[in-house]
């Protein structure tokens, strides 16, 4: 496994998602269950994605981080998906600010104990 940092996907816009638009495509398939219903909100808030990729680059955990580096939410889980592990993203190394092993598992813990 190999850990990093990105900020693709962080250009959301709190407007972006009530945006007339996406209201009228969300309404006609509220029966669908959504990806990962308790984190989109929280999208605009994400100023980088803190993610843990496999070998071949697909992203296997996630953390939402806010601009001051803490942890927004932490994905898969037990309601969502998630963002980049429900994508067909696969990451380079290069795309990457690379970290550790230890520090994703010490946010990834730090959320899980304070939810």
């Amino acid at each position: 496994m190999k850990y990093g940092f990105t900020r693709l996907a962080t250009d959301w816009d709190e407007k972006d998602m009530d945006h007339f638009s996406i209201r009228m495509i969300r309404t006609p398939l509220f029966f669908i269950p959504q990806a990962s219903p308790d984190h989109e909100k929280l999208y605009p808030r994400v100023s980088k994605w803190f993610i843990e990729v496999d070998d071949s680059g697909v992203p296997v955990r996630e953390l939402g981080m806010d601009k001051d580096n803490v942890p927004l939410f932490g994905a898969p889980d037990e309601r969502n998906f998630g963002f980049w592990t429900d994508s067909n993203k696969t990451f380079e190394l290069e795309e990457l600010e690379l970290s550790t092993q230890q520090e994703f598992d010490a946010l990834w813990q730090r959320l899980r104990t304070h939810v």
